[in-house]
């Protein structure tokens, strides 16, 4: 119920993307998720004796992650048939990838689980296709077929388990991402260094920074962008609140308990008002981007390629990798780092919900074995995750140095990643994921982010009700508040007017005030009783 997903990173992956024959429903109890008994795997793919008939290969549907999207580019079918022929030798299942929509890829595969066509595997969230009854339950599946795919989950990361668990103990997702804070403030450290200015620690040295890139113009002809930032339907404004919006409020950014005994959206928070006041003024000077929430992610891609991004405050990984790569072309000694920034209240950053996104089964799949086959062969060696990733070894990508855990290069983009049904945690935290090498002599920081700033509880700030929200009802709520995506969708539409001055500051109260009769106080209620339910 806080943060809104991320798009997904794919300089450096760290996360997931983001999301029916049932099961029968009495057979698929269980304890709950992080404690649920699984047992040891049947045999992924039996061999066929000398004598036996072939067997037709088995077909799992998996819909497209984007991967190759991202990279604007597209496969080789000879080089995904490659792949897809090493699969089949070892599972005996041909991976089937059903094409993703560039344009609204979740209205696509909403159409896809509302329909026949063949798809088995996609990323869903509890709060969709769980509540709407597009996934169907994994217990039985698992405990039959999965017992490679709990080694890889780490035991300390049980809550992701526990987070895609229902009460009843039914288990709708595999997890593939933990609460992070994937959005900070980045900042050009070679910029600091040419105006002699240090890394800010506060919100005031901040601003600071961002005047100076304005009127000093590092990036030359008045094109500085002092700070960007983002909005769009899929991740609103996490950009900006989730690296900020934390340093103005004693919890992170995120619904929260008020002095009243409810749960509410953080817009009741009285600090997040001082710092909606605090970025319009920001915006009023110059220093956010005027462009910043009407862009899509290839003009942000653009823009920090040209040299003209001296800060953002956006997901981190945009500032590594490709991007980071096509920049130094440019400017050869680009360098971007994360502030370790506090304002006011303290940790600016704030950290997202232990994620209800995973890798779900279509209730209508037409062969969920296989499928949990083939999902536990991935998860049984990451050389499995690496082919599907990145192609053939010493074909399409290579070690840069095998002795430091897996680092990887591409040596082409005949194949990219189009045979992959997920992107996860457990694979990332194990290894350096790169799409492109850096320059000579030249260092990708997101790596170092992810594992040290992204995944580090220190570095963050825990939203109000992070540690019990994950737990509530989710079909319920939406039961009992139909509009609670409308609500969503105006707060951001009208905190972006805030932000941008098309709404004075004065009319804060108004807004809450209409907020409540458009239908938050009876979301605050159904919150506030799940709330209850779980707190400890």
């Amino acid at each position: 119920m806080a943060m809104k997903k991320h798009a997904l990173p794919y300089a450096l992956l760290a996360t997931t993307l983001f999301a029916v024959t049932a099961l029968s429903a009495c057979s698929e109890g269980g304890s709950k998720g992080a404690n649920a008994t699984v047992s040891p795997s049947a045999s992924s793919a039996p061999a066929a004796s000398a004598s036996a008939k072939p067997k037709a290969p088995e077909k799992v549907y998996i819909y497209d992650i984007g991967l190759a999207t991202s990279l604007g580019k597209s496969s080789k079918p000879e080089a995904v048939k490659k792949v897809q022929q090493i699969v089949l030798e070892q599972t005996g299942i041909e991976i089937v990838t059903v094409p993703r929509s560039a344009d609204s890829p979740n209205e696509k595969l909403n159409l896809l689980l509302a329909s026949n066509d063949p798809l088995d595997l996609f990323v869903g969230t509890m709060e969709q296709h769980q509540v709407n009854g597009a996934a169907m339950p994994l217990n039985d599946l698992l405990n039959k077929y999965g017992s490679n795919i709990r080694k890889q989950w780490r035991s300390d990361w049980s809550i992701g388990w526990d987070a895609l668990t229902t009460p009843d103990g039914k288990i709708w997702g595999i997890p593939t991402n933990m609460a992070n804070s994937g959005n900070l403030v980045l900042v050009r450290k070679d910029w600091l260094d040419k105006l002699k200015l240090p890394q800010p620690t506060t919100m005031e040295e901040l601003e600071t920074v961002l005047q100076a890139f304005k009127d000093k113009d590092p990036a030359g002809n008045g094109q500085t962008i002092p700070l960007l930032t983002d909005y769009n339907p899929s991740a609103g404004l996490n950009g900006m609140n989730g690296a900020l919006a934390g340093g103005f409020m004693d919890v992170g950014y995120g619904d929260f308990l008020d002095t009243d005994g409810k749960v509410k959206k953080v817009v009741y928070n009285p600090g997040y008002k001082t710092f909606v006041g605090a970025m319009a003024d920001w915006y009023k000077k110059g220093l956010i981007y005027k462009e910043s929430f009407a862009l899509n992610r290839d003009r942000q891609n653009e823009l920090i390629k040209q040299n003209r991004v001296g800060a953002a405050a956006i997901y981190q990984t945009l500032m590594g990798g490709t991007n980071l790569n096509e920049l130094r072309k440019v400017a050869p000694e680009a360098e971007y780092v994360a502030l370790d920034l506090k304002g006011p209240k303290g940790i600016a950053a704030s950290r997202g919900s232990a994620s209800r996104s995973g890798i779900m089964l279509n209730k209508n799949s037409k062969n969920p074995e296989a499928a949990m086959r083939l999902l536990d062969w991935i998860f049984s060696d990451i050389k499995n995750y690496f082919l599907l990733f990145f192609g053939i070894e010493n074909d399409n990508w290579k070690y840069l140095d095998k002795s430091k855990n897996q680092v990887q290069i591409r040596l082409n983009y005949d194949y990219l990643g189009d045979l992959l049904p997920f992107t996860t945690l457990a694979y990332t935290m194990q290894s350096v994921i790169v799409t492109e090498a850096p320059l000579p002599g030249k260092v990708d920081y997101s790596d170092y982010l992810i594992k040290n700033v992204q995944f580090n509880p220190s570095k963050s700030k825990a939203y109000g009700i992070a540690t019990v929200d994950y737990q509530f009802d989710r079909k319920a709520i939406s039961g009992k508040v139909p509009m609670m995506a409308d609500i969503d969708r105006t707060i951001d539409q009208e905190i972006v007017k805030f932000v941008m001055g098309a709404r004075p500051m004065a009319e804060y109260d108004k807004f809450l005030a209409e907020l409540s009769k458009a239908g938050h106080d009876t979301l605050s209620a159904v919150l506030t009783e799940e709330y209850n339910k779980f707190k400890k």
